[in-house]
C-alpha cells in the first residue's frame, strides 16, 4: 500500500513541477518599406473618401440651385403670341385688330418684330401695309379733310386707324399690345377687304428678351426658339 500511495505522490509533484506550455504567438514582421506602403495606400483611401464625400455634398447643392433655377426661368418665362381679328364682339361691330399678347408668365422685352408678305421684308407692319394697300394716301385723303372741315370729325367717321411700334416695349405677362387698330365703316370698305384679304398670310417673326435676358424667337405659328440674343439676328 505504501508504495502505491508514494508512486502516486511521485507522479503528483512531477505534474507539478511540470512546465506550463504556452500557446505559440505568430509575430508579423514588417519591413520598413511595406509599413510605408500600407500607410501610403490608407492616405490614399482616407483621401478618395473623403474627395467623394465633398462631391457628393456639392452634386446635391448643385441639384437644388439647378432646381431653384428651373423655377425661377418657369415662373419668368415669356409667351408672344400675334392674333388677327375683324370683329369685336362686345361692341357687335366690325373691328379688325392685330395685336400681340403676353401669353407668359414673366414679361417680355421685346426688342424686334418684323414682317414679311410675298416674299419681302418689312420693319414695321405699316410699311407692309402702305406698300401693299395703300394705307398713307388713305390717312392723307383723311388728313385734308378733316383739315377743310374742322366741325365734323370726319377721322371718326370715316374709320380711322391706329397702330404702334413694339420695339422696345416691355409687355407684362397677361397683357396686349394693339399693332393695328381700325374699324370698319362704308369709306373704308375698299381698303379694309384689302387688309383682309392679305391679313393671314403675313409672316410675323418677333424677337424678345425675359427679365432674366434669356432671349426668344416666336413666329406666326408660335412656335418659339431660344437664341443666345437678338442683336443681328435675321429673321
Amino acid at each position: 500500500m505504501s508504495s502505491e500511495h508514494d508512486q502516486k505522490i511521485e507522479e503528483q509533484h512531477q505534474q507539478k513541477e511540470a512546465p506550463r506550455l504556452k500557446p505559440p504567438r505568430f509575430k508579423l514582421k514588417l519591413s520598413r518599406s511595406k509599413m510605408n506602403s500600407i500607410l501610403a495606400l490608407c492616405a490614399i483611401l482616407i483621401s478618395a473618401a473623403s474627395f467623394y464625400a465633398t462631391y457628393m455634398q456639392a452634386k446635391a447643392a448643385q441639384e437644388q440651385v439647378t432646381a431653384a433655377e428651373r423655377q425661377l426661368y418657369a415662373e419668368t418665362w415669356p409667351w408672344l403670341q400675334v392674333s388677327y381679328s375683324d370683329y369685336d364682339i362686345e361692341a357687335e361691330r366690325a373691328h379688325m385688330t392685330v395685336k400681340v399678347k403676353n401669353s407668359g408668365t414673366g414679361p417680355a422685352l421685346i426688342k424686334s418684330m418684323h414682317f414679311a408678305y410675298q416674299g419681302e421684308q418689312y420693319d414695321t407692319l405699316v410699311e407692309l401695309l402702305n406698300d401693299c394697300c395703300s394705307l398713307n394716301a388713305y390717312r392723307d385723303a383723311l388728313k385734308e379733310i378733316q383739315s377743310d372741315n374742322g366741325d365734323i370729325n370726319y377721322l371718326k367717321q370715316f374709320g380711322w386707324y391706329v397702330t404702334s411700334n413694339p420695339n422696345n416695349s416691355l409687355l407684362a405677362d397677361g397683357n396686349d399690345l394693339v399693332l393695328f387698330s381700325m374699324v370698319r365703316s362704308k369709306f373704308n370698305n375698299n381698303l379694309w377687304e384689302k387688309i383682309g384679304e392679305i391679313a393671314h398670310d403675313i409672316e410675323v417673326n418677333t424677337c424678345y428678351c425675359s427679365l432674366l435676358k434669356q432671349c426668344y424667337t416666336v413666329n406666326k405659328a408660335s412656335e418659339v426658339k431660344k437664341v443666345a440674343n437678338c442683336s443681328n439676328l435675321t429673321q
